[in-house]
């Protein structure tokens, strides 16, 4: 409707400002809105400066019950709405939506192999307690992966100097490594990948979510994890590219004793079954295994 606006403001890395663009959009599509917030020149975005209704409703977070907010703004109640949620749900994100705001085509990444795997690695500021829902992954899941697959491992990301990378570089010393050159050759390294490996990171996810990989292995730990954030729902069920690894629905505290374990432990998640991920979630209709066989 015209006058009506959603505003984003931005919070967080790349892939959460992503994220809220794109639940920006989607809502504005949904409900007849005009868009407006600061842009993002890696993807051409630049919005329109329009003014913010003084009547507005806030969003936060990830839930946003679109029903409502149709609701409201045809009541009359509010003019507009004013966003800095992130809509980590699968029922709020649209792929053709996605690809329209941020096109392949504009950026350019390392090339990969159909026969490699290439692995995401997310350290540097996660090693530590920076979020209990960012973690490194445990270099055993990696080898799981290597040796089930036959792959051979391409590690891009953030390879630095600090304990992990220098276990990482010792564990798998035939590997190909692409460190961090820039946020959007990353992003377009993992998004041309073959075979995918996903890190705990929003940017990670949807670098493989906008990707044409044939297969994505995408770890549940963190806030991925649909037991330890129930809010988040990021767990493409019906895509049969993706196999899904579970870990212990743990926060991450980044102690010595915590990167120690992920470093030289035996924890190397486990694959789930689409089933199972169902029953994990908070999903108002849950399976009942018993009469679906």
């Amino acid at each position: 409707m015209p006058g009506r606006v959603i505003a984003y403001r931005f919070a967080g890395g790349l892939g959460n400002r992503m994220f809220q663009a794109m639940l920006a959009d989607a809502l504005a599509e949904r409900l007849g809105l005009a868009v407006t917030g600061p842009a993002m020149p890696e993807w051409r975005i630049a919005p329109a400066d329009l003014p913010l209704p003084a009547r507005r409703v806030l969003l936060a977070g990830h839930r946003v019950d679109v029903a409502r907010l149709s609701y409201l703004l045809e009541a009359g109640i509010a003019d507009g709405v004013e966003t800095e949620a992130l809509g980590c749900r699968m029922e709020l994100l649209s792929r053709p939506l996605a690809e329209r705001l941020f096109p392949a085509a504009l950026h350019e990444g390392a090339q990969t192999a159909p026969d490699e795997l290439v692995i995401n690695i997310r350290a540097a500021e996660i090693l530590g307690p920076v979020h209990p829902g960012y973690r490194p992954l445990p270099l055993a899941f990696y080898a799981r992966l290597l040796a089930e697959t036959g792959l051979r491992p391409v590690f891009v990301g953030q390879v630095g100097d600090d304990r992990y990378s220098a276990a990482l570089r010792a564990r798998f010393p035939d590997a190909r490594i692409l460190p961090s050159v820039s946020p959007m050759q990353d992003f377009a390294t993992l998004r041309g990948a073959r075979h995918l490996v996903l890190a705990v990171s929003t940017f990670s996810w949807l670098a493989g979510w906008l990707s044409g990989a044939q297969t994505i292995h995408m770890p549940l730990a963190g806030f991925l994890h649909p037991a330890l954030r129930r809010d988040v729902d990021l767990v493409p069920l019906a895509d049969p590219r993706w196999r899904f690894h579970l870990f212990p629905a743990e926060g991450w505290g980044g102690t010595p004793a915590e990167l120690d374990a992920t470093i030289a432990g035996q924890e190397a998640g486990r694959e789930a079954t689409r089933d199972e991920l169902a029953l994990l979630s908070d999903a108002d209709l849950v399976l009942d295994a018993a009469r679906t066989g």
